[in-house]
């Protein structure tokens, strides 16, 4: 198989904005300092920060109170009972479990520490900054891909976590209009060394002339 000539690459270099946000959205994934960087004042906890000292929470809390179940525990956190179980084992375990006796009254309704509900708190806010990271990200990609008519998604993803397809993703999402494929990514079939066919990019076909409808509504 070979593919027809195509144009070089169109030489993009990320925005200053998009490297921005990226790094943005990156810290709030897991924060990395680097080398003698002090740590802002106002910074928000990332996702693994957050949940790692949750986790942290759950086993304290389950060795504090050794008749506290995991099923009710689930019930206060975002985690199945299963899920729980999992975690704390990952962690080297937790206490035994007590049974209640009817000898000591009723049993005692849980509510959860406040130092659980601080930790639940900040794991939330963690993720709620991710998303919003996130979604800035993704639209900044998307006026990337707007404001450079040339640029392809092969060619945006080497600068990003993701591959290609991620990013037509992320196009179709934001409504990014569509372009024409680059001869490259037209794969040309040969038969004993002459032209047989033309396989060519979905995205491309379904906006030509006289697409077979069945195809194009797949």
């Amino acid at each position: 198989m070979a593919t027809t000539d195509s144009p070089p690459e169109s030489g993009y270099q990320p925005s200053d904005r998009l490297k921005e946000r990226l790094a943005a959205w990156q810290a709030s994934v897991e924060w990395h300092p680097k080398d003698g960087e002090p740590e802002p004042a106002d910074r928000i906890p990332s996702v693994a920060e957050a949940r790692d000292a949750l986790e942290a929470g759950i086993g304290q809390e389950l060795a504090e109170d050794l008749q506290l179940s995991l099923t009710t525990l689930a019930e206060h956190v975002p985690w199945t009972a299963e899920n729980l179980r999992l975690l704390m084992a990952k962690r080297g375990g937790y206490p035994p479990r007590e049974r209640h006796r009817k000898n000591e009254g009723d049993p005692r309704v849980y509510q959860p520490s406040e130092r659980l509900r601080d930790l639940l708190a900040a794991y939330n806010l963690s993720l709620d900054t991710e998303r919003k990271r996130l979604d800035e990200l993704e639209e900044c990609i998307a006026d990337e891909l707007r404001a450079n008519t040339d640029l392809t998604n092969p060619e945006l993803a080497k600068h990003l976590p993701w591959e290609q397809e991620q990013v037509r993703l992320i196009a179709r999402a934001r409504n990014v209009p569509r372009r024409r494929k680059r001869g490259s990514e037209h794969k040309l079939i040969e038969d004993k060394g002459k032209p047989k066919s033309v396989v060519v990019p979905y995205d491309w076909y379904v906006q030509q002339p006289g697409a077979d409808p069945s195809i194009a509504k797949r």
